[in-house]
């Protein structure tokens, strides 16, 4: 096993073995550390620096002038698998470390946030009441986010602890509109995760016919009125629309601090303008608006959002200051 809160890389394209790094560093008491095999090279030797690891997990080839000195793990290595097959015999705290996820922030600079294993499943609790409880079969689930960003940690999980399938949506299939309604139509997918850019390309394809979606989760940036609008008129005219979930929340809180369930008969979205509202706060996260004296500003007045709750993580890796800031 790992000590508790070691941090273990994994740089892998989209694929099984991703998953099969990600779940063995948990199984092992550690913590996973996503990196993008397709970064500059500059980022990768940072973030390796900065974290601190002493073993990296990878498929097939490294590049040549990350300059890490460590354990590197193939998860191609056929023999690895091999090994014994019991569970080891750890324990393990909901306080520990589940992963950490490099972000670069307002300064440019990344900065490890640090997740630990309760604010996954709180995510993961939260959505199951307030998504999921309305589907009473096993879903096929798609991941369209890259397992370095924290959206993929809603879908890997969700699905995986609740008992239905994940299908890792191939990277050049993502940003195909076309080839992404084809694989939604192959695998029978129910429930996929996105962005208002990748509605776009499905409302840009046109193509939903035998698309049977019935939910997406939709975050990473505002979602306007006038897309929803168009891709339920355009689900329409093939059956009926999939519900649609605005997912808001930072690095820092596991993935969605809040959601809202778009219902287009409801009062707030007659209230929203052009804009789907980023909704209540999702389990049992709380959500603040603030002056800039901290106080706590009354309805309708402008503020900045303050997020409290189950949902926010540990601080950022080797920045305390930074860490009790914010």
């Amino acid at each position: 096993g790992m000590q508790a809160d070691q941090l273990v890389g994994i740089m892998t394209e989209r694929s099984l073995e991703m998953v099969v790094g990600i779940l063995g560093v948990l199984k092992a008491g550690g913590a996973y550390l996503p990196i993008d095999p397709d970064s500059p090279s500059e980022r990768i030797r940072y973030i390796l620096n900065d974290s601190s690891i002493s073993v990296l997990l990878y498929c097939g080839k490294l590049q040549d002038d990350i300059g890490f000195s460590g354990t590197c793990i193939d998860l191609m290595e056929e023999h690895f698998y091999h090994e014994k097959d019991s569970s080891l015999a750890l324990s393990y705290q909901s306080s520990q470390l589940a992963y950490a996820i490099y972000t670069s922030g307002t300064t440019g600079k990344p900065k490890g946030t640090l997740i630990e294993h309760r604010q996954v499943i709180h995510l993961i609790e939260g959505l199951s009441r307030q998504v999921y409880s309305a589907y009473d079969a096993e879903l096929n689930i798609a991941m369209l986010a890259p397992y370095y960003f924290d959206a993929s940690v809603q879908q890997m999980y969700a699905s995986l602890l609740s008992g239905h399938t994940l299908f890792i949506v191939p990277k050049e299939i993502v940003s195909d509109g076309a080839a992404l309604c084809r694989y939604y139509r192959l695998h029978s997918i129910d429930i996929t995760d996105g962005t208002p850019a990748h509605l776009k390309l499905l409302i840009a394809a046109g193509d939903l016919q035998g698309v049977t979606l019935q939910h997406l989760l939709i975050g990473g940036e505002a979602l306007s009125k006038t897309t929803v609008n168009k891709l339920k008129q355009l689900f329409g005219e093939h059956g009926a629309a999939p519900g649609i979930t605005n997912v808001y929340g930072p690095t820092e809180t596991c993935v969605d601090a809040s959601l809202f369930n778009i219902e287009c008969s409801s009062d707030a979205w007659a209230r929203s303008q052009n804009y789907v509202p980023i909704g209540k706060p999702l389990g049992r996260n709380r959500m603040y608006i603030l002056d800039s004296k901290k106080r706590l500003q009354p309805k309708g007045v402008q503020g900045e959002l303050y997020i409290a709750g189950d949902g926010v993580g540990r601080g950022y890796l080797n920045l305390p200051e930074l860490t009790d800031e914010k």
